[in-house]
């Protein structure tokens, strides 16, 4: 699969194992690194800062097993003694490393849920049946609404009196 820019234009990999961070594809690599350093988890940062070492190799030149890493890593097992370890290859300050295995982590930008803008209130919703109409550009219908004998079994002094609401009015599908 050969990756492109966001007008469609073939990207070239970096050379091998020669990567300076100039070429496009290094750089959008690096500026969603920048981006989601935050979400990452640690063994990914660990493993982004030891490439092209590998997180196993250097488990096995500090003669311990990978998982042992990886669980250091994940926040299972603290090894203390292992992370200034890990501190010292990374040139890194232990409370660093702490930091980056006990931290918290943040949703990753594509998971986070925007923000509504600032005029748009609960009212500005309805739902829809979903159902697809002929025309495709047009909105789905909204729901029926309710009979008169459910209607009676609400409050009377309904304040909108079965009008629809004034303002701007979301339909969604479900």
């Amino acid at each position: 699969m050969v990756d492109r820019d966001s007008g469609g234009i073939p990207l070239p990999p970096p050379a091998a194992r020669n990567r300076d961070g100039l070429s496009a594809l290094e750089r959008k690599a690096l500026f969603r690194v920048h981006t989601e350093l935050p979400a990452m988890p640690a063994s990914l940062v660990v493993q982004i800062l030891l490439w092209p070492e590998k997180i196993t190799d250097w488990a096995r030149d500090e003669s311990v097993t990978p998982a042992l890493v990886y669980n250091m890593l994940g926040g299972f097992k603290p090894y203390h003694g292992l992370r200034e370890r890990l501190a010292q290859r990374l040139g890194v300050t232990k409370s660093a490393v702490d930091h980056l295995i006990d931290a918290r982590r943040q949703q990753p930008s594509t998971r986070r849920i925007p923000e509504p803008p600032p005029n748009f209130g609960p009212d500005d919703v309805s739902l829809a049946t979903g159902e697809p109409s002929a025309d495709p550009s047009s909105p789905p219908q909204p729901l029926e609404a309710p009979s008169a004998a459910s209607s009676e079994s609400r409050d009377e002094d309904d304040a909108t009196g079965g009008e629809p609401l004034p303002g701007p009015q979301t339909t969604l599908p479900f």
